[in-house]
Formats: structure tokens, sequence, C-alpha cells
């Protein structure tokens, strides 16, 4: 497992601010940085990629990612799954097909991020039956 965090971790907590600076990264085309060392993905042929949905697409940050690994990408099965508030999943597969073309983009999963905080019961069913309608359960 392997999580994206930030180098410069200058993102707001509360909802409204943090849809600013999201907004404002999109517009920028930013590529901010991230810490650690992505592990060996020679050693995996399927990676589930998860992420929150920021203004209707990935976070900024995740396109670094995509784009500093698209090799290591490459020829793998990628998985997207995400948390919202509205937006479903937004694409994220068809926007992750179009930052690793040389993957396979399997159907992903959105979950309400609210739903997270107060209906877990209800996410794990979710989380399990999607799992298990991919084969993996």
């Amino acid at each position: 497992m392997f999580e994206v965090i930030p180098e410069d971790d200058h993102y707001p907590i509360t909802y409204s601010e943090l849809t600013d600076v999201a907004k404002q990264e999109q517009n920028d085309n930013a590529r901010p940085a991230y810490v650690g060392e992505v592990p060996d993905l020679s050693q995996y042929s399927i990676i589930f990629i998860g992420a929150p949905v920021w203004w209707g697409d990935w976070p900024m940050i995740m396109y670094t990612f995509f784009e500093n690994n698209k090799e290591g990408l490459a020829g793998k099965t990628l998985i997207p799954f995400s948390t919202h508030e509205g937006s479903g999943l937004s694409g994220f597969d068809k926007k992750l097909y179009s930052a690793c073309p040389d993957a396979t983009v399997l159907d992903g999963l959105a979950i309400r991020g609210n739903d997270c905080q107060n209906d877990q019961d209800s996410v794990r069913e979710s989380v399990n039956a999607w799992i298990s309608g991919l084969g993996y359960f």
C-alpha cells in the first residue's frame, strides 16, 4: 500500500476552503509533489487507486503520481475508487485511462464521504459487494 501524501501539506481542513484550493490547483494545472518512495509496481498486476473527487476530477497530486509512475502502471489493471459529496465517480475511470492509456481500467466505486462518517455499515456492504463483483471476495 502507498499513500500519496503532499510534500507541502498546506490544504485546509474545512470543506469550502479545500474546494477553493482544489479549484485553484486545477486552474493552474498544478502538479504537487508527494513524499515517499512508490513501491516497485512490477510486483503487482492489479492496483486499486483511490482518492476524493475534487471539482469533478482526481486531485492534481494524483496526476503527479500517474505521470511519475506511467511506466510502472503500464500493462496493469487499475481499479479506481473515490469518495465524493454528490458527483459520484465523476469519470475517474475515463480520466485514469487518459492518464494511463497503456493500462486496463475497470469500473470503479464511489462512496459519499458523508456516508463514510455516518453510515459505515452500509459503506462496508457497498465495498464488499463491489469487490465481490470484481471477483476478489
